[in-house]
Order: C-alpha cells, then structure tokens, then sequence
C-alpha cells in the first residue's frame, strides 16, 4: 500500500477513519486538551481527515496544497500552537492512521506517512503569521 492507496482507504470508509484520535492525543499529551477546550471532536476529527487530502495531494497540487497548509499554520500559530507540538501530533496521527489499516500497514507506509506528515507541519510552521 502507498500514502495515495491510504488517503483513499481513510477517505471512502463509511465511520470516520480518525475516531479515537483525539482521545489517544488528550491521553497521551494532556497539554493538547487546552487546544481543543470547547471545540466539537467530531467535527475536529473530520476536518482533520480532509486535511489529510492535501498532504496527499500536495506533490499534484503544490500552489493550492501550500496555500491551504499556510493558512492553517497562521490558524494553529494564532491559537498559540507551538511548532515543538507537532511532532506528538504527528506520532500519535500516524499511530492512529496504522490503527486503521490493520495488516495492511508496514514500514514503507509509515514513512510515507511520517515524511509527509512532516513536510506539512514544516509548511505550516513556515507560514506567515499575520
């Protein structure tokens, strides 16, 4: 399986792929929690699941994918969301993400994964703040 065969698998599956991952995020790093005080998990997990979307696509569609990244590293800088965070995020993500795909996940995909996941909060982190 590929990052592509995985974003597609995650995408088409009829509950939403990412269900336990704030949960597993809030147990394991509670400093997370403060974050996300208020906000709706589920709707959180969703769009969390579409932003998955452009790290996919972001080699295809680089100028809209580094766009959307951008504008999310100014949201998340905004929230006070330090970029020494995003490496928990990303391992417990990908935890999540090979949770989901049972056997069919192995090393090569968790490196997609964790490469991708990287280059994104990289973006994000670089992004303008205003």
């Amino acid at each position: 399986m590929e990052l592509d065969e995985s974003v597609e698998a995650i995408l088409s599956d009829d509950s939403i792929a990412l269900d336990g991952f704030y949960d597993r995020l809030f147990k394991r790093y509670p400093e997370f929690k403060y974050f996300f005080a208020g906000a709706n998990v589920k709707r959180q997990t969703a769009m969390l699941t579409m932003a998955l979307l452009a790290v996919k696509q972001y080699p295809a569609l680089r100028r809209s994918s580094q766009a959307y990244l951008e504008v999310l590293g100014t949201k998340h800088h905004g929230l006070g969301i330090a970029s020494e965070m995003f490496p928990k995020f990303i391992e417990v993500l990908v935890e999540t993400i090979a949770e989901f795909h049972g056997s069919d996940w192995n090393a090569a995909l968790d490196k997609q994964w964790t490469d991708a996941l990287n280059d994104a909060a990289a973006i994000m982190h670089q992004s303008p703040h205003d």
